[in-house]
């Protein structure tokens, strides 16, 4: 008896130790997230001004946009690689649907994923190489293929 709820009692411990470790992770990472304006230029000579956390590290990328339960219109996250490869995203622990706008080298959306289902265990891959890519609350912005981002500060 004594060693079931010993067992039990480190059980317990061990889940809320994991959960405290996630959510206190998830907190470091905001933190040294840096914040830049960005302008989406649109085909149709509409600019959109976005406020985008940068994720530019594997770090910072792991986390992302998890644990969090909303983003503000016209706020985001833009993911940097150093290089252009097939990137692979999935919506392990983020609570909100995301549209995904992945970017060449000079930042012009050349694939889109729209309403990427919060929670999904689903892996979302491209089908190009990208080198960026945006992550925006699901149907906020009607971008298409060929509009760019310019980030005056990156």
């Amino acid at each position: 008896m004594f060693k079931y709820k010993t067992h039990k009692i480190k059980y317990l411990l061990g889940i809320f130790l994991i959960l405290c470790s996630f959510e206190s992770m998830a907190n470091i990472d905001r933190s040294k997230l840096k914040n830049i304006f960005c302008k989406m230029h649109i085909k149709n000579n509409k600019n959109i001004t976005l406020s985008l956390e940068i994720a530019d590290t594997k770090e910072k990328r792991s986390i992302g946009l998890m644990h969090r339960n909303k983003i503000k219109n016209n706020h985001g996250m833009l993911f940097l690689w150093p290089d252009s490869q097939i990137r692979v995203f999935w919506m392990h622990n983020t609570f909100i649907n995301l549209d995904l706008f992945f970017m060449n080298q000079e930042g012009v959306i050349i694939e889109i994923y729209r309403n990427a289902l919060a929670l999904d265990k689903f892996n979302i891959q491209s089908k190009v190489k990208a080198r960026s890519v945006l992550e925006l609350n699901a149907g906020e912005f009607k971008g298409n293929l060929g509009d760019k981002l310019v980030c005056s500060s990156l």
